[in-house]
């Protein structure tokens, strides 16, 4: 097949839609479900990140429904900026957790063994509730609900949607 020869800008030009479809196909195949998904910028989401941006309260974000939005550029939310920085948003009802450069996950802070929010330390990748010195995994093993006095298994994991410095947390 003969191919006609191409200017510079008029290959960019026809190629780009083309490789970003191709990489936001390779970035959403590559993750699961409740994995942080990363926007483009033309997405709708950015629409409804703009509407929320000056409804966030003093420490750093909004409840809407089952929905919490997160600023983390917030000052409370330095401690992401870190792996394996965490942080609990006790009257939200999260724990948001930064897993590695490019994953911050989300999960209920409600202790399973007797429902507290308040008192959870980190260490390798494993959730202590100081309470009872109880342990929950953060891998989605062996999920065990909110105040169901259990004693070991994992916390449940919400979905999580990072657009620029905000992060969306669906809680179910």
């Amino acid at each position: 097949m003969f191919l006609a020869p191409m200017k510079r800008r008029n290959f960019i030009k026809n190629i780009g839609p083309a490789l970003t479809i191709a990489q936001i196909t390779m970035i959403s195949s590559c993750q699961n479900e409740q994995e942080t998904i990363i926007l483009s910028s033309s997405s709708e989401e950015e629409k409804e990140f703009s509407r929320i941006s000056t409804l966030f309260n003093t420490d750093g974000y909004y409840l809407e429904g089952k929905i919490v939005y997160v600023n983390l550029s917030h000052i409370n939310f330095v401690k992401l900026e870190v792996i394996s920085g965490f942080c609990n948003i006790i009257e939200a009802g999260i724990l948001l957790w930064r897993s590695d450069s490019n994953l911050i996950k989300a999960f209920n802070n409600c202790c399973p063994h007797q429902g507290a929010r308040a008192s959870w330390i980190l260490s390798n990748g494993r959730f202590k509730c100081e309470n009872h010195g109880n342990s929950y995994n953060s891998n989605e093993i062996n999920i065990v609900e909110c105040n169901s006095n259990s004693i070991s298994g994992g916390l449940s994991r919400y979905p999580v949607t990072l657009y620029k410095t905000f992060l969306k947390v669906v809680k179910f």
